[in-house]
């Protein structure tokens, strides 16, 4: 069957991948389409696009079998909690197969890829799982998670504000947060002093000749 869905990809996402590209408004329109139509996949056809600073609002139409895709994630669930890690894994890639933007085996095979410390696979399906369930907290903790353990922690920050402004009750969230800040802070006193300060009693180097 065919199924509307709405994606947000964010650009904070993608800034290391081609999809990044689209956000910075350099690229021809039909360039543009061709990088979103790759990312969307074969089974995902692109209906409309709008694009700000920082979210891309994809409207589209995905051909999938929902049904058969989410009884293979309940098999997964059951799976993992009788241990079976590898059994699991395998159930949600074949609900991927059947529904591509399912957001529950999107989110089921993040977590497994984090917990078997497989980072990259596991921002690849918890950022899909965000651009299909942008108000899931548990997607986002995850994200914010993997990007700590990525040493990325501003973007492990930008996660957790972001959940926090969705349910400002998350003791956890708010707690990860505040153990950040001071971090943040020592970053970029490391970054400042790294800087060496120019010695004014040498030369500068000649700058170039602007053509007229």
């Amino acid at each position: 069957m065919k199924r509307r869905v709405h994606l947000e990809i964010h650009r904070e996402d993608h800034k290391n991948d081609a999809l990044g590209l689209v956000f910075l408004g350099a690229l021809e329109r039909e360039r543009c389409l061709e990088l979103l139509r790759t990312y969307l996949g074969p089974h995902t056809k692109l209906k409309q696009a709008e694009v700000d600073d920082a979210v891309l609002r994809i409207g589209a139409e995905v051909r999938e079998f929902p049904e058969e895709s989410q009884n293979l994630v309940r098999m997964a669930r059951d799976m993992m909690r009788a241990g079976r890690v590898k059994g699991a894994l395998g159930q949600l890639e074949e609900a991927l197969r059947l529904s591509p933007w399912n957001a529950q085996a999107l989110k089921g095979l993040g977590r497994l890829y984090y917990r078997g410390r497989r980072r990259e696979e596991a921002r690849y399906y918890l950022t899909r799982a965000r651009e299909v369930a942008p108000d899931d907290c548990d997607v986002l903790r995850l994200l914010a998670d993997v990007a700590l353990h990525d040493e990325r922690p501003l973007a492990a920050r930008e996660y957790l504000e972001v959940l926090l402004q969705m349910d400002p009750e998350d003791r956890r969230a708010r707690s990860a947060l505040a153990r950040l800040m001071p971090e943040d802070a020592r970053q970029i006193r490391e970054t400042i002093a790294s800087c060496e300060a120019p010695d004014l009693d040498q030369p500068g180097e000649e700058e170039p000749e602007t053509p007229g």
